[in-house]
Protein backbone atom coordinates (compact mmCIF):
# COMPACT_ATOMS: atom_id res chain seq x y z
CA UNK A 1 0.00 0.00 0.00
CA UNK A 2 1.79 3.02 -0.57
CA UNK A 3 1.56 6.37 1.28
CA UNK A 4 0.59 9.61 0.22
CA UNK A 5 2.96 12.22 1.71
CA UNK A 6 1.66 15.62 3.18
CA UNK A 7 2.45 18.91 2.07
CA UNK A 8 3.39 20.01 5.27
CA UNK A 9 5.50 17.10 5.54
CA UNK A 10 8.08 18.06 2.67
CA UNK A 11 9.63 20.65 4.94
CA UNK A 12 13.02 23.37 4.00
CA UNK A 13 15.63 22.80 5.99
CA UNK A 14 15.42 24.76 9.45
CA UNK A 15 11.84 24.60 9.57
CA UNK A 16 9.44 22.08 11.18
CA UNK A 17 5.48 21.88 11.31
CA UNK A 18 3.62 22.15 14.21
CA UNK A 19 0.71 19.41 15.07
CA UNK A 20 -2.32 19.78 13.73
CA UNK A 21 -1.46 22.04 11.11
CA UNK A 22 -1.37 25.05 13.32
CA UNK A 23 1.61 26.61 11.79
CA UNK A 24 5.34 25.90 11.67
CA UNK A 25 8.40 26.42 13.55
CA UNK A 26 11.23 28.20 12.53
CA UNK A 27 14.95 28.13 13.14
CA UNK A 28 16.88 29.11 9.68
CA UNK A 29 17.71 32.76 10.12
CA UNK A 30 17.07 33.15 6.09
CA UNK A 31 13.73 32.32 6.89
CA UNK A 32 12.48 34.19 9.96
CA UNK A 33 14.54 37.24 8.65
CA UNK A 34 12.09 36.78 5.53
CA UNK A 35 8.79 35.81 6.97
CA UNK A 36 9.25 38.16 9.67
CA UNK A 37 9.71 41.20 7.37
CA UNK A 38 6.64 40.12 5.70
CA UNK A 39 3.46 42.88 5.93
CA UNK A 40 1.13 39.85 5.78
CA UNK A 41 2.78 38.41 9.04
CA UNK A 42 1.62 40.28 12.77
CA UNK A 43 0.40 39.11 15.69
CA UNK A 44 -1.65 37.30 17.47
CA UNK A 45 -4.71 39.80 18.24
CA UNK A 46 -6.53 39.36 21.54
CA UNK A 47 -9.54 40.05 19.90
CA UNK A 48 -10.53 36.28 18.59
CA UNK A 49 -9.47 35.30 22.16
CA UNK A 50 -11.73 37.42 24.23
CA UNK A 51 -14.66 37.39 22.03
CA UNK A 52 -14.43 33.43 22.08
CA UNK A 53 -13.78 33.87 26.56
CA UNK A 54 -17.29 36.85 26.38
CA UNK A 55 -19.31 34.12 24.33
CA UNK A 56 -19.57 31.80 27.77
CA UNK A 57 -19.91 34.00 30.39
CA UNK A 58 -22.82 34.77 32.76
CA UNK A 59 -24.78 37.79 31.22
CA UNK A 60 -23.66 39.82 35.05
CA UNK A 61 -19.75 39.13 34.22
CA UNK A 62 -19.90 39.74 29.85
CA UNK A 63 -19.60 43.59 30.27
CA UNK A 64 -16.40 43.43 32.59
CA UNK A 65 -14.94 40.82 29.61
CA UNK A 66 -16.05 43.01 26.93
CA UNK A 67 -14.37 46.21 28.66
CA UNK A 68 -11.32 43.92 29.43
CA UNK A 69 -10.84 42.70 25.30
CA UNK A 70 -10.93 47.17 24.33
CA UNK A 71 -8.15 47.14 26.25
CA UNK A 72 -6.25 44.83 25.25
CA UNK A 73 -7.10 45.78 22.02
CA UNK A 74 -5.26 48.81 22.31
CA UNK A 75 -1.89 47.32 23.35
CA UNK A 76 0.82 48.04 20.64
CA UNK A 77 2.03 44.43 20.67
CA UNK A 78 -1.42 42.91 20.40
CA UNK A 79 -3.03 45.39 17.82
CA UNK A 80 -3.57 44.99 14.04
CA UNK A 81 -1.00 46.45 11.60
CA UNK A 82 -2.53 49.72 11.12
CA UNK A 83 -3.11 50.61 14.50
CA UNK A 84 0.32 49.12 16.20
CA UNK A 85 1.65 51.59 13.00
CA UNK A 86 -0.11 54.56 15.03
CA UNK A 87 0.68 53.50 18.59
CA UNK A 88 4.73 52.67 17.40
CA UNK A 89 4.89 56.25 16.11
CA UNK A 90 3.32 58.21 19.04
CA UNK A 91 5.40 56.59 21.70
CA UNK A 92 8.57 56.21 19.40
CA UNK A 93 9.59 59.53 20.43
CA UNK A 94 10.53 58.24 24.01
CA UNK A 95 12.72 55.73 22.16
CA UNK A 96 14.80 57.41 19.74
CA UNK A 97 18.89 58.01 19.71
CA UNK A 98 18.59 61.56 20.87
CA UNK A 99 15.97 60.21 23.47
CA UNK A 100 17.95 57.34 24.73
CA UNK A 101 20.76 59.63 24.74
CA UNK A 102 19.87 62.06 26.40
CA UNK A 103 18.85 59.41 29.13
CA UNK A 104 22.07 57.98 29.78
CA UNK A 105 23.25 60.29 32.66
CA UNK A 106 20.17 59.29 34.45
CA UNK A 107 21.11 55.10 33.44
CA UNK A 108 24.68 55.76 34.70
CA UNK A 109 23.57 57.10 37.90
CA UNK A 110 21.20 54.34 38.54
CA UNK A 111 23.40 51.85 37.98
CA UNK A 112 26.36 53.34 40.18
CA UNK A 113 23.62 53.54 42.83
CA UNK A 114 22.29 49.52 42.87
CA UNK A 115 25.88 48.71 41.63
CA UNK A 116 27.28 50.55 44.47
CA UNK A 117 25.23 48.74 47.19
CA UNK A 118 26.20 45.69 45.43
CA UNK A 119 29.96 45.90 45.49
CA UNK A 120 30.02 47.10 48.95
CA UNK A 121 27.83 44.23 50.19
CA UNK A 122 30.67 42.13 48.96
CA UNK A 123 28.01 40.49 45.54
CA UNK A 124 25.35 38.34 46.56
CA UNK A 125 22.58 36.95 44.21
CA UNK A 126 22.63 39.35 41.10
CA UNK A 127 19.62 38.53 39.33
CA UNK A 128 17.30 39.79 42.42
CA UNK A 129 19.74 42.86 43.89
CA UNK A 130 21.20 43.72 40.04
CA UNK A 131 19.32 42.75 37.31
CA UNK A 132 15.45 43.20 38.26
CA UNK A 133 16.32 46.05 40.76
CA UNK A 134 18.06 47.90 38.52
CA UNK A 135 15.52 47.06 35.33
CA UNK A 136 12.78 48.56 37.52
CA UNK A 137 14.69 51.66 38.31
CA UNK A 138 15.15 52.23 34.71
CA UNK A 139 11.30 51.39 34.12
CA UNK A 140 10.44 53.64 36.42
CA UNK A 141 12.20 56.25 35.20
CA UNK A 142 11.04 56.05 31.57
CA UNK A 143 7.84 56.43 32.87
CA UNK A 144 7.48 58.53 35.40
CA UNK A 145 7.00 56.97 38.31
CA UNK A 146 8.56 55.65 41.66
CA UNK A 147 10.52 52.20 41.38
CA UNK A 148 7.92 51.02 44.61
CA UNK A 149 4.63 52.19 42.14
CA UNK A 150 6.43 50.83 39.22
CA UNK A 151 6.99 47.24 40.84
CA UNK A 152 3.03 47.43 42.58
CA UNK A 153 1.51 48.35 38.96
CA UNK A 154 3.90 45.33 37.32
CA UNK A 155 1.84 42.27 39.92
CA UNK A 156 -1.30 44.44 38.80
CA UNK A 157 -0.53 43.80 35.19
CA UNK A 158 0.65 40.50 35.93
CA UNK A 159 -2.93 39.71 37.36
CA UNK A 160 -4.45 41.45 34.18
CA UNK A 161 -3.16 39.38 31.74
CA UNK A 162 -4.17 35.96 33.21
CA UNK A 163 -7.30 36.83 31.87
CA UNK A 164 -5.84 36.17 28.13
CA UNK A 165 -5.96 32.09 29.61
CA UNK A 166 -9.68 32.70 32.00
CA UNK A 167 -10.87 30.58 28.81
CA UNK A 168 -8.74 27.47 30.50
CA UNK A 169 -8.96 28.54 34.42
CA UNK A 170 -11.51 26.12 36.21
CA UNK A 171 -13.65 29.44 37.02
CA UNK A 172 -13.02 31.52 34.24
CA UNK A 173 -15.76 34.19 35.53
CA UNK A 174 -13.24 34.86 38.48
CA UNK A 175 -10.58 35.33 36.63
CA UNK A 176 -12.28 37.99 34.48
CA UNK A 177 -13.39 40.01 37.77
CA UNK A 178 -9.97 39.85 39.62
CA UNK A 179 -9.03 41.03 36.32
CA UNK A 180 -10.96 43.73 35.57
CA UNK A 181 -10.44 44.74 39.38
CA UNK A 182 -6.55 45.13 38.31
CA UNK A 183 -7.50 47.22 35.43
CA UNK A 184 -9.53 49.44 37.65
CA UNK A 185 -6.60 49.76 40.38
CA UNK A 186 -4.10 50.46 37.35
CA UNK A 187 -5.89 53.64 36.23
CA UNK A 188 -6.58 54.73 39.81
CA UNK A 189 -2.62 54.82 40.08
CA UNK A 190 -2.11 56.00 36.67
CA UNK A 191 -4.26 58.99 37.55
CA UNK A 192 -2.64 59.83 40.65
CA UNK A 193 0.70 59.70 39.17
CA UNK A 194 0.51 61.35 36.37
CA UNK A 195 0.68 65.21 38.27
CA UNK A 196 3.56 64.19 39.90
CA UNK A 197 6.05 62.73 37.07
CA UNK A 198 8.89 64.62 35.75
CA UNK A 199 8.40 66.24 32.29
CA UNK A 200 10.71 64.23 30.39
CA UNK A 201 8.87 61.27 31.34
CA UNK A 202 6.01 59.43 29.66
CA UNK A 203 3.36 60.10 32.10
CA UNK A 204 4.87 63.37 32.16
CA UNK A 205 4.60 64.26 28.81
CA UNK A 206 0.94 62.82 29.23
CA UNK A 207 -0.02 65.09 32.30
CA UNK A 208 1.54 68.20 30.26
CA UNK A 209 -0.97 67.56 27.45
CA UNK A 210 0.88 65.87 24.72
CA UNK A 211 -0.95 63.73 23.22
CA UNK A 212 0.51 62.09 19.80
CA UNK A 213 -2.98 61.78 18.72
CA UNK A 214 -4.08 58.97 20.99
CA UNK A 215 -6.73 58.61 22.99
CA UNK A 216 -6.33 58.29 27.21
CA UNK A 217 -7.68 54.67 26.77
CA UNK A 218 -4.18 54.14 24.87
CA UNK A 219 -2.23 55.62 26.86
CA UNK A 220 -3.44 53.32 29.60
CA UNK A 221 -3.04 50.29 27.74
CA UNK A 222 0.36 51.04 26.10
CA UNK A 223 1.80 52.32 29.68
CA UNK A 224 0.71 48.94 31.29
CA UNK A 225 2.37 47.45 27.68
CA UNK A 226 5.97 48.92 28.78
CA UNK A 227 5.65 48.37 32.38
CA UNK A 228 5.46 44.08 31.44
CA UNK A 229 7.97 44.75 28.44
CA UNK A 230 11.15 46.06 30.15
CA UNK A 231 10.83 44.20 33.83
CA UNK A 232 11.57 40.14 32.70
CA UNK A 233 13.18 40.86 29.20
CA UNK A 234 15.31 43.17 30.58
CA UNK A 235 16.44 41.39 33.80
CA UNK A 236 17.10 38.05 31.78
CA UNK A 237 19.19 40.17 29.02
CA UNK A 238 21.59 41.21 32.45
CA UNK A 239 21.52 37.74 33.51
CA UNK A 240 22.53 36.50 30.23
CA UNK A 241 25.48 38.69 29.38
CA UNK A 242 26.25 38.63 33.01
CA UNK A 243 27.41 34.45 32.77
CA UNK A 244 29.42 35.65 29.49
CA UNK A 245 31.21 38.96 31.31
CA UNK A 246 31.64 38.43 34.29
CA UNK A 247 35.51 36.90 35.51
CA UNK A 248 36.31 37.53 31.43
CA UNK A 249 39.75 38.66 31.28
CA UNK A 250 38.43 40.96 28.33
CA UNK A 251 35.84 42.67 30.45
CA UNK A 252 38.24 44.97 31.64
CA UNK A 253 37.78 46.58 27.89
CA UNK A 254 34.50 48.60 27.26
CA UNK A 255 34.76 47.49 23.89
CA UNK A 256 35.11 43.67 24.78
CA UNK A 257 32.42 44.08 27.25
CA UNK A 258 30.20 45.37 24.68
CA UNK A 259 31.26 42.40 22.07
CA UNK A 260 30.36 39.99 24.89
CA UNK A 261 26.86 41.52 25.18
CA UNK A 262 26.02 41.38 21.89
CA UNK A 263 27.09 37.78 22.16
CA UNK A 264 24.90 36.88 25.23
CA UNK A 265 21.71 38.40 23.22
CA UNK A 266 22.83 36.46 20.24
CA UNK A 267 23.27 33.47 21.72
CA UNK A 268 20.82 33.14 25.06
CA UNK A 269 18.53 35.73 23.88
CA UNK A 270 15.83 36.61 26.57
CA UNK A 271 12.82 35.44 24.73
CA UNK A 272 13.21 32.38 23.42
CA UNK A 273 10.29 32.58 20.55
CA UNK A 274 8.38 35.16 18.82
CA UNK A 275 5.25 34.29 17.35
CA UNK A 276 3.17 35.60 14.42
CA UNK A 277 0.07 34.49 12.73
CA UNK A 278 -0.30 35.02 8.77
CA UNK A 279 -3.14 37.40 7.99
CA UNK A 280 -2.84 36.10 4.29
CA UNK A 281 -1.14 33.39 2.22
CA UNK A 282 2.28 33.24 2.24
CA UNK A 283 4.68 31.57 -0.05
CA UNK A 284 8.31 31.87 1.11
CA UNK A 285 10.91 29.28 -1.10
CA UNK A 286 8.80 25.98 -1.01
CA UNK A 287 7.10 26.96 2.61
CA UNK A 288 3.41 27.97 1.36
CA UNK A 289 2.01 29.09 4.84
CA UNK A 290 -1.96 29.23 4.89
CA UNK A 291 -3.91 32.44 6.21
CA UNK A 292 -4.38 31.60 9.84
CA UNK A 293 -1.11 29.77 10.13
CA UNK A 294 1.37 30.30 13.54
CA UNK A 295 4.80 30.83 12.46
CA UNK A 296 7.51 30.58 15.55
CA UNK A 297 10.77 31.37 15.15
CA UNK A 298 13.07 30.10 17.82
CA UNK A 299 15.17 33.18 18.48
CA UNK A 300 18.69 31.35 19.58
CA UNK A 301 18.27 29.03 16.57
CA UNK A 302 17.67 31.66 13.92
CA UNK A 303 20.46 33.74 15.77
CA UNK A 304 23.10 31.94 14.49
CA UNK A 305 25.39 33.88 12.26
CA UNK A 306 24.80 34.30 8.44
CA UNK A 307 26.37 37.23 6.91
CA UNK A 308 24.37 36.65 4.22
CA UNK A 309 21.18 37.53 5.98
CA UNK A 310 20.88 41.03 7.37
CA UNK A 311 24.82 41.14 7.67
CA UNK A 312 25.48 39.94 11.95
CA UNK A 313 22.20 41.85 12.82
CA UNK A 314 20.48 39.36 15.39
CA UNK A 315 16.94 38.42 16.38
CA UNK A 316 16.78 39.08 20.03
CA UNK A 317 14.22 42.35 19.39
CA UNK A 318 12.48 40.83 16.88
CA UNK A 319 12.24 41.82 13.62
CA UNK A 320 9.88 43.23 11.07
CA UNK A 321 7.08 46.01 11.66
CA UNK A 322 7.09 44.49 15.56
CA UNK A 323 10.39 44.89 16.25
CA UNK A 324 11.03 45.17 19.97
CA UNK A 325 10.27 49.53 20.20
CA UNK A 326 13.14 49.83 23.11
CA UNK A 327 15.84 47.59 21.37
CA UNK A 328 18.51 50.80 21.41
CA UNK A 329 17.16 51.84 25.06
CA UNK A 330 17.71 47.94 26.24
CA UNK A 331 20.99 47.73 25.03
CA UNK A 332 22.19 51.53 26.59
CA UNK A 333 20.72 50.15 30.10
CA UNK A 334 22.91 46.59 29.66
CA UNK A 335 25.92 48.84 28.84
CA UNK A 336 25.85 51.27 31.46
CA UNK A 337 25.30 48.80 34.34
CA UNK A 338 28.43 46.28 33.63
CA UNK A 339 30.93 49.82 32.94
CA UNK A 340 29.33 50.75 36.49
CA UNK A 341 29.80 47.37 37.94
CA UNK A 342 33.02 47.08 36.46
CA UNK A 343 33.96 50.54 37.84
CA UNK A 344 33.28 49.54 41.70
CA UNK A 345 33.98 45.80 41.26
CA UNK A 346 36.25 44.97 38.38
CA UNK A 347 37.15 41.67 40.26
CA UNK A 348 33.27 40.65 40.04
CA UNK A 349 33.01 36.48 39.10
CA UNK A 350 30.46 33.88 39.01
CA UNK A 351 30.87 31.96 42.32
CA UNK A 352 28.55 28.72 40.56
CA UNK A 353 30.15 26.81 37.70
CA UNK A 354 26.48 25.30 37.06
CA UNK A 355 23.94 28.14 35.73
CA UNK A 356 20.23 26.74 36.41
CA UNK A 357 17.52 28.13 34.49
CA UNK A 358 14.03 29.66 34.85
CA UNK A 359 11.77 26.99 33.26
CA UNK A 360 9.47 29.23 31.50
CA UNK A 361 7.60 28.47 27.90
CA UNK A 362 8.92 32.22 26.77
CA UNK A 363 11.54 33.66 28.98
CA UNK A 364 15.13 32.62 28.99
CA UNK A 365 17.64 33.58 32.02
CA UNK A 366 18.98 31.97 35.12
CA UNK A 367 17.49 31.88 38.26
CA UNK A 368 20.12 33.03 40.50
CA UNK A 369 23.53 33.74 40.01
CA UNK A 370 25.82 34.31 43.13
CA UNK A 371 28.59 36.88 41.98
CA UNK A 372 31.36 37.44 44.58
CA UNK A 373 32.70 41.13 44.48
CA UNK A 374 36.33 40.88 45.73
CA UNK A 375 37.21 43.89 47.97
CA UNK A 376 39.49 46.63 46.05
CA UNK A 377 42.61 47.98 47.55
CA UNK A 378 41.45 50.19 50.33
CA UNK A 379 41.84 53.85 49.51
CA UNK A 380 41.02 55.09 53.18
CA UNK A 381 42.87 58.56 53.14
CA UNK A 382 40.84 59.03 49.44
CA UNK A 383 37.88 58.23 51.07
CA UNK A 384 38.58 60.76 53.77
CA UNK A 385 39.42 63.36 51.74
CA UNK A 386 36.56 63.14 49.45
CA UNK A 387 34.05 63.08 52.47
CA UNK A 388 35.43 66.28 53.74
CA UNK A 389 35.80 67.90 50.74
CA UNK A 390 32.53 67.24 50.10
CA UNK A 391 31.23 67.53 53.37
CA UNK A 392 29.22 64.69 52.77
CA UNK A 393 29.22 60.83 54.12
CA UNK A 394 26.70 59.15 51.91
CA UNK A 395 29.06 57.14 49.69
CA UNK A 396 25.66 56.44 47.89
CA UNK A 397 23.92 59.93 47.68
CA UNK A 398 23.88 61.41 44.34
CA UNK A 399 26.49 64.23 43.48
CA UNK A 400 25.85 67.65 42.42
CA UNK A 401 27.33 68.88 39.02
CA UNK A 402 29.37 70.91 41.42
CA UNK A 403 30.49 68.13 44.09
CA UNK A 404 31.44 66.18 40.54
CA UNK A 405 34.09 68.82 39.28
CA UNK A 406 35.29 69.19 43.50
CA UNK A 407 35.41 65.13 43.54
CA UNK A 408 37.63 65.22 40.64
CA UNK A 409 39.96 67.90 41.79
CA UNK A 410 40.21 65.73 45.15
CA UNK A 411 41.55 63.11 42.81
CA UNK A 412 44.13 65.19 41.08
CA UNK A 413 45.52 66.53 43.65
CA UNK A 414 46.00 63.04 45.41
CA UNK A 415 47.76 61.86 42.02
CA UNK A 416 44.82 60.18 40.49
CA UNK A 417 43.65 60.67 36.70
CA UNK A 418 40.11 61.38 36.50
CA UNK A 419 37.32 60.65 33.54
CA UNK A 420 35.86 63.41 31.46
CA UNK A 421 32.63 65.09 32.84
CA UNK A 422 30.11 62.77 30.38
CA UNK A 423 31.37 59.65 32.30
CA UNK A 424 31.96 60.98 36.18
CA UNK A 425 31.28 58.85 38.66
CA UNK A 426 27.64 59.93 40.11
CA UNK A 427 28.69 58.89 43.99
CA UNK A 428 31.92 59.26 46.13
CA UNK A 429 31.72 55.36 46.15
CA UNK A 430 31.75 55.33 42.51
CA UNK A 431 35.10 58.22 42.41
CA UNK A 432 36.34 55.34 44.94
CA UNK A 433 36.42 52.36 42.46
CA UNK A 434 37.31 54.81 40.05
CA UNK A 435 40.41 55.71 41.29
CA UNK A 436 41.22 51.49 42.30
CA UNK A 437 40.42 50.63 38.59
CA UNK A 438 43.47 50.25 36.19
CA UNK A 439 42.04 53.82 34.40
CA UNK A 440 42.56 55.60 37.49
Amino acid sequence: MSHIRSPEAATPPGISPLPGGLGWVVADREAAVGLLSDDRLGVVESTAVMASLTHGLADEVRPMAEELGAFAERIMLQASPERHAGLRRAFGRFFTADAVEAMVPALRALADRVVGRFAAAGGGEFMTAVAFRYAIECGAHLLGLSPEEFHRLHKLSQRLALVAYAARLPDPAAAVTEGHAALAEIRRSLRRARPQAPPGSVLGAWHAGWTGGLAEEDFEANIVMLVQASLETVAGMLGNAAIFILGSPAASDPAHREAMLDEALRSEPPLKTLERVAHAPITFGDLHVRAGQIISVRVAEANRPDDRVAGRAVLSFGWGAYRCLGARLARYQAIELFDALHRAAPGAVLVDDEIERIRHIRFNMPRRLMVRCPAAEPEPDLARMLTESLAEHDLDRPLSSVERVMAAATLEQNGHTVPDHATAPTTIRGWLAWATTHRG
